[in-house]
Formats: C-alpha cells, sequence, structure tokens
C-alpha cells in the first residue's frame, strides 16, 4: 500500500483527525444578510441587523459559506486577525446583545445552502441544535453522564461561565464544562461553538476552568464579539 493510501485511510478513521471546510462560494453578502435577518425577524420582531452588529453577522455567514475572507478577533491584542475555517466559534458580548441568537439563526441559515463539512472524510451536515450550559449540568446531575456532549461532531453551547462550578452525581461532583472543553480541545476532527457573557481573555475563565480549558478555547474558536447593550431592551 501506498504512503497517500495509508494516510488517506488513517484520515478516514479518525486515526489522524481533520476537518475540511467545503467551499459555498459564490455566494452574495447582500442577500445572505436578508437572508440571515428574516430569520431573526421570525426568531425575535425586535432582531435588527445594524452598524453595530453587522461585521459579526458578516463573519458567522463567511464562516457557514467556508469563506476564507472571514475575520476573527486576537483575544489578546483585540486585532483583527485571519480566521481559522476549520475551527469553531467563540462569540462573546454583553447580556442581550444577541449571542445565543445569532448562533440559533446560523444554525437555520445553513439549510439554505444545506452546508456541509467534511469530518475524518464522511461528509456531515453542518448542523447543529444549541444548548444552554445548565441544560448540560442537569444532564450530568440526572445521569452522570456527559459523554455525549464531548464527542457530538459539532456542539453548540450557550450561556457558557453562567452554569454552577460544580455539579454532582451519585455524590461524584466534577466541573462539567471543565472536563468536556479539555476533551473536546485535545481533538481535531470536533467543532464546538460557544456563547458567553464572558470574553475569552477574562481571568474568570482560568479561576473556574483552569490554564487547559483556556489554551484549549484558543487553539479550537475562532474569537468574535459581538458589541453594544441589551437588544432585548431597546426599542426599534
Amino acid at each position: 500500500m501506498e504512503v497517500n493510501d495509508v494516510i488517506r485511510l488513517a484520515k478516514k478513521y479518525g486515526d489522524i483527525p481533520t476537518i475540511h471546510r467545503l467551499k459555498y462560494m459564490p455566494y452574495n453578502m447582500d442577500y445572505a444578510m436578508k437572508v440571515f435577518a428574516h430569520i431573526g425577524k421570525q426568531m425575535s420582531p425586535s432582531f435588527v441587523v445594524d452598524d453595530g452588529n453587522r461585521w459579526v453577522y458578516e463573519q458567522l455567514i463567511k464562516w457557514l459559506h467556508g469563506d476564507d475572507t472571514m475575520m476573527a478577533i486576537d483575544p489578546t491584542t483585540s486585532a483583527a486577525i485571519p480566521a481559522r475555517l476549520t475551527k469553531g466559534i467563540y462569540l462573546a458580548g454583553n447580556t442581550g446583545s444577541g449571542k445565543s441568537m445569532a448562533l440559533a439563526i446560523m444554525s437555520i441559515y445553513r439549510r439554505v445552502d444545506n452546508i456541509m463539512v467534511d469530518i475524518n472524510e464522511n461528509r456531515v451536515a453542518l448542523n447543529y441544535k444549541p444548548v444552554r450550559v445548565d441544560e448540560i449540568c442537569d444532564a450530568y446531575a440526572n445521569t452522570g453522564d456527559i459523554s455525549k456532549y464531548k464527542k457530538m461532531a459539532i456542539l453548540c453551547v450557550q450561556d457558557f461561565g453562567a452554569e454552577p462550578t460544580d455539579s454532582q452525581y451519585m455524590g461524584n461532583r466534577i466541573n462539567v464544562m471543565q472536563q468536556i472543553l479539555e476533551y473536546r480541545g485535545d481533538r481535531q476532527d470536533l467543532i464546538t461553538l460557544i456563547s458567553s457573557n464572558l470574553s475569552m481573555g477574562n481571568p474568570k475563565i482560568e479561576q473556574r476552568y483552569g490554564n487547559r480549558v483556556v489554551s484549549r478555547l484558543k487553539e479550537m474558536c475562532n474569537y468574535i464579539v459581538l458589541k453594544g447593550a441589551d437588544r432585548r431592551t431597546t426599542k426599534h
């Protein structure tokens, strides 16, 4: 067997984990933004695209379409940097800025072009159902099992940092999100999407989850910040 054949089989069976993003190009950003906004309006009548959030939504749309002009934010310098399309997204922002809704809109928008991704050379839909961190912690408290969240090909977590520090099952207490993120951060074939009130550089993350999680978040996610006040209390 040729070396290239060995590598191909290793990738196929996950021995060399890989993610390959397919390009859904060309596409029209103006039309894509209208679709994004229309989905948002169906979810919440107060949803609006404006100068305060347009750049962020453009980057999310580019990520979905596999557009290599996507930009992210350096969590240390806050400078705009080229994004990594094989990585997930860490979307930070104030309460009510629309972070969780943005990730939920993405999960619906991807159906427009039936966007797919190759994981270990298997083509799968870039599909996910957002789940709140407290739901994940409740699942552990009820069953003692978080393996499905560790291993989901695409995991979308809402409100990271708002969950209890420890969860208990049958006397066994663990930091649920710490275990999930440490596991996923060591894999190269899993996509993780996160919304949080905490900036990626917030010292509370290291205090709650340890420096291993801080390091892995930077490796596994593109950092984007959705700025602005609470839009749920703002009239348009």
